[in-house]
């Protein structure tokens, strides 16, 4: 445990679902790493309650993330906001503030390389990319297994994806606000339409800009993420599709699918699935080798300390029957969101490099562009059109 005087002042922007859900219930928790100071979100009522709820005093709740890092001295700052994290992230790295940034880190390539030019200018490892199931330790369970294996054949990604009010149900959300102003909302419209724009030109249809942003930035990403940190990431992305015809991103997603290649010339498939009526999240990894294979299956994400499990089958030891196998399973209920938090604290007082940061996501956003340039049944014009 670490000592309380080297606790970070941390400031939270964005206090939704995943803010209410996980995050900051273990900020709490983490009482030794982390003191909370100040809290930001659009709805005056909604950081009231918030600010009431963890004790952060008044005159440290904002209405604008950008004011927030720039006057409550937070050492660190949580962004939890919807769609691109790019603009608050910049200004917080100029700031010299740490940065621990849910997905999607940026909605284009030329914001991602603007924080990496900042980051250079730090000096430091300035921002941690909040890709929790890379910070599953049953998916470090099956990187260091890895490590023996030459002759990985092929990699199957599957997500069963039911709606979010289902697997947010034990939660106890607060009501959704009403009190965000037409102004503040409209100006957070306005400037995800120009990134937009910029990624996909602005030509782009409602449903596609809802796809990318929605689906295949802000939840494919993940799966994306995981082929990338466990293997290299696609180096071609051959094949896309959607279906069934004429689903509404917006309403339902439907299923997406992406194929490619790994280094080594190992395929993958990741098949991603809204079933809204599905019971319960379920999201499976299964890498085939020529001697067995091994399948991580996650749960639930907002389930704090749910069970991750690691099945692997190999072949019997010699002298057994032939053809038999042996199956043996690592199970773990280490919270990969806390571990994510202890890693962000790491990066802060230690100055040690984040799991996933912006180089990383850099990358995961030029294999999303590639998927949705497949996905497309239009011309795209923007950074999406050479990616």
């Amino acid at each position: 445990m670490a000592a309380v005087t080297d606790r970070v002042a941390l400031a939270v922007a964005g206090l939704g679902a995943v803010a209410q859900s996980v995050h900051l219930p273990l900020i709490s928790r983490r009482w030794d790493l982390f003191d909370l100071v100040a809290v930001c979100d659009l709805s005056p009522s909604l950081r009231t309650a918030i600010g009431e709820q963890y004790g952060v005093p008044e005159e440290r709740r904002y209405a604008d993330a950008g004011r927030m890092v720039a006057e409550s001295g937070a050492e660190g700052v949580v962004l939890l906001t919807s769609g691109s994290h790019g603009d608050v992230a910049l200004q917080a790295l100029r700031a010299g503030v740490s940065v621990f940034c849910e997905k999607p880190l940026t909605f284009t390539v030329a914001e991602a390389d603007a924080l990496a030019a900042a980051e250079r200018e730090l000096g430091r490892p300035g921002l941690l990319l909040a890709y929790m199931k890379e910070h599953d330790e049953a998916v470090w369970q099956l990187r260091s297994r890895l490590e023996g294996i030459d002759d990985v054949r092929a990699v199957e990604v599957s997500v069963l994806h039911p709606t979010g009010e289902s697997q947010l149900a034990f939660a106890n959300l607060r009501p959704a606000p009403t009190d965000i102003s037409a102004d503040d909302g409209g100006s957070v419209r306005a400037r995800t339409e120009e990134l937009l724009d910029a990624a996909l030109g602005p030509g782009a249809s409602p449903s596609l800009r809802e796809l990318y942003a929605h689906v295949v930035l802000g939840s494919l990403v993940h799966d994306t993420s995981l082929l990338r940190a466990l293997f290299g990431g696609l180096t071609v992305v051959d094949g896309a599709r959607l279906w069934p015809a004429g689903t509404r991103p917006g309403a339902d997603p439907g299923s997406v699918e992406v194929t490619g290649t790994l280094p080594g010339g190992a395929r993958a498939r990741m098949s991603w699935h809204y079933l809204p009526d599905y019971p319960a999240y379920t999201e499976t990894l299964t890498v085939h080798h020529g001697r067995g294979s091994l399948t991580v299956t996650f749960g639930t994400p907002y389930v704090l300390n749910g069970a991750t499990r690691l099945e692997v089958v190999e072949p019997a030891p010699a002298g057994t029957v032939a053809g038999g196998e042996v199956r043996s399973v690592f199970t773990s209920t280490g919270e990969s969101f806390e571990n994510e938090l202890a890693d962000f604290h790491r990066m802060v007082t230690t100055g040690e490099p984040p799991r996933a940061g912006i180089a990383e996501g850099r990358a995961d956003i030029l294999t999303s562009q590639r998927v949705i340039r497949l996905l497309a049944d239009e011309t795209l014009t923007g950074e999406a059109a050479h990616a």
